[in-house]
This record gives structure tokens, sequence and C-alpha cells, in this order.
């Protein structure tokens, strides 16, 4: 067990240490510059006070967004970021040697992003080996000083961690500390999570402008074998596509920034007609609710009522019955709160909770205390049940 240990030790401190210019690296742990300047990958070695770093850059036309910012309380989970410009924020994406994390993963590529009147510029950079990312670290610090918000997708607990890490194995400074941080996954979730099967880049992405990912891109699973392959000399089309993918993450993740600044603005000023799928119109009244803001939960959970009984593609679930009867019980329509209850058990949702609703709207609001009885018996609520039936009793039914 001590053995395996030192062994472990000696493996990181060799992954970690800064390579001796004097002696180069073994083959199979650093691949010739000189391949990466001249191939498809089009990198370019760009001398820093820290080292060489491999870097390109590309520009994509995507429309920045408009500004000022509408209210996105709600939407992210961080704080409001004040006078907030387009120039201030920075998008981020790596590409690792595994998905676990933790000190023994590296980001052999890491994609940063950022407006330029309306062109996208991703800068990549790229490792040629294990021991020679402190230079890109730095050059990253340098970079995200002109910065204030840090975007990206599920980097809160993937990205950021991992360069934190390896910032912290290299002696330096995390290149993220100073900026606000912005998740796409988690409007994501608000926004889509009733309308996909999951919330991944790739499945929001349709949901947006983004344009679509062709037989370039490669999958997740394949990037940490194919940097392995391409430092033995193998693959080098292959880390093309890893570049490709990298680079089209950057323009996903705009464009579903786009998507959600919009749908903000949407919500802001009533635009329910913007609105066609009752999922979505559901969505918005949740987030309106966390806000707190009732009044507009209250017209965006009408609308989606109305979009899912004219056209209720998608089966209800009940969540969504819980979310309708909660709002409309706040304006006090009860003709209406019966309306979706009778809905609910007619479209087969037959749980206590509905049953108990409907208990209650029969006893203390529409007096009709059999019905009343009724629900009370499917909610097995023994309490109310009792109460109900007493009653019934001093009424002389």
């Amino acid at each position: 067990m001590i053995v395996d240990l030192k062994k472990r030790l000696a493996n990181l401190d060799r992954l970690t240490r800064r390579p001796d210019s004097t002696k180069p690296l073994h083959p199979a742990t650093r691949v010739d510059p000189r391949v990466l300047a001249t191939g498809p990958l089009g990198l370019e070695m760009v001398e820093h006070p820290a080292g060489p770093c491999y870097l390109r850059e590309i520009r994509d036309p995507v429309q920045a967004p408009c500004w000022p910012l509408p209210d996105l309380s709600g939407f992210f989970t961080a704080p409001d970021p004040g006078d907030l410009s387009v120039q201030d924020i920075l998008f981020l994406d790596t590409e690792t040697t595994g998905l676990v994390g933790g000190t023994g993963t590296l980001a052999f590529l890491v994609g940063v992003a950022w407006w330029e009147k309306d062109e996208l510029v991703t800068r990549q950079y790229f490792l040629c080996g294990p021991g020679e990312e402190g230079a890109m670290l730095e050059s990253l610090h340098e970079l995200a000083a002109g910065f204030r918000m840090v975007v990206t997708f599920n980097g809160s607990s993937f990205d950021l961690p991992l360069l934190k890490t390896r910032a912290l194995l290299n002696r330096l400074r995390h290149p993220w500390d100073d900026l606000i941080s912005w998740d796409l996954l988690v409007p994501s979730r608000r926004l889509w999570s009733r309308t996909l099967e999951n919330c991944r880049q790739q499945s929001v992405e349709p949901e947006t402008d983004a344009p679509r990912r062709d037989g370039r891109d490669i999958g997740g699973h394949l990037i940490p074998q194919t940097w392995f392959a391409f430092l033995q000399g193998q693959g080098e089309g292959e880390m093309e596509r890893v570049l490709y993918h990298n680079r089209r993450d950057m323009t996903g993740m705009a464009c579903i920034l786009q998507d959600t600044l919009e749908r903000a603005r949407i919500l802001e000023q009533d635009l329910t007609r913007v609105i066609t799928r009752w999922t979505e119109a559901w969505a918005l009244a949740r987030i309106a609710e966390m806000r707190p803001d009732r009044e507009k939960a209250m017209l965006w959970i009408h609308h989606a009522w109305g979009l899912m009984v004219e056209d209720p593609v998608v089966p209800p679930e009940g969540r969504f019955f819980q979310d309708v009867l909660r709002n409309l019980k706040r304006g006090g329509d009860w003709l209406l709160v019966e309306n979706v209850i009778a809905r609910a058990f007619a479209w087969g949702e037959n749980e206590p909770w509905l049953h108990r609703e409907a208990a209650m709207l029969y006893e203390h609001r529409l007096g009709q205390l059999d019905l009343a009885r009724r629900h009370a018996l499917a909610a097995r609520d023994d309490h109310r049940l009792g109460r109900i039936v007493r009653k019934l009793e001093r009424d002389g039914k």
C-alpha cells in the first residue's frame, strides 16, 4: 500500500513538474510542436515568460446580445452583476483526460471565447504534453483579468474546480477567482427540463439558434483517448475534431445565453403571445414565482393552462397541476380551480394530494360536503374526514 502511494505521488510529480528545456520529454509524453503548426490543427506557438503557449483563434458570426440586460433573477443562481456589458463576458470550456476530475485529471485543451461586435472570438490553448500547463494557466489568468464574468455549461461542478486544482498544483493563482460565474446548466434546467429528455448542452442547443453539429464533431467520451493517442503520434485528424468540438461548444453556449436573455425579456415584458408551448409558459411561470412575482406567475400559469388545454401533446404531470392550483388559489377563482382538478382526474392523475386539494375546495370554498367527504376518504386524510363527517351530522345529512 505504501509503495503504491509512493508511485502515485511520483507520477503526480512527473505530470505537474515544469519541463527542463535542456532535456526533451520522452516522445510518448510530448508531441513535436512543429506538428501543431503545419497540420490541420493550425496552432501557433506564442512565447510567454512562463514558457511556450500553443493556441489558435477562430471567429464565428454569432450576434452579440442586446443591451441592457433584462431582469435575470430566477434564471441564474449567481448574484446580480450590476452594470455588466457584453465586453465583460468570457466563455470557458475544457477538454480533459477524464470526466471524473481530481488531481490526476488534466485540461489539455482550454477554450475561451468573447464577443467583438457581432463575432464570437474563440481562443484555444493546447498542451503538447502533461508538464507544460503552467504557461497556459498564467496566460489564462492574464486574459481573465480583462473580464468580469465567466460563462460555462456545467462548469461550476467541473471546469472551474478542475482549473483551480491545476493552478494550485502549479503553485499559481486560480484564473477565475475574481470573476462572477454564470452556469448555463441552471437556466437550461429551469427552461427546458419539462420539454427535453435531458439538459445536456447538445440537447439544449436545438432549442436555440445554435448551428447544427455536423460529422466533424466527436463524442465527448472519445476525447481523452484521442489526446493520448495524439501524444503517441497517432490520430492528428481526430485531434482536429476535438478542437472543432470545443469550438462548437463555445458557439453553442453563446446561443444558449442569447436565448436565455431573450426569454428573460419575454417574461419581463409579458409577451405571452410569443410562447406557444405550454411547457415553456409553465417554465416562465415557475421562474416568476421564484423571484417572487405572483402577478407574473399568475399570468404565465394561466397562459400555460390555456395552451395545454388546447393542445395537450405532451401528457401533463402532477407537478404541473400542483403549480397551476397553487397559483390559481391565490387568485380565488374557485370555479376554475374546480375545472383544473376535474381535468387532472380525467387525465389520469389520481394521487392522494389531488384528492386532498379537492376535499379542501369542496369543504371550505364550494360548500359541497358530500364531495369533500368522498375526496377526503380517497386522500386517506382521517383528520379532515372526521371533521367533514361531524359537519354533515350537525347539518342532519
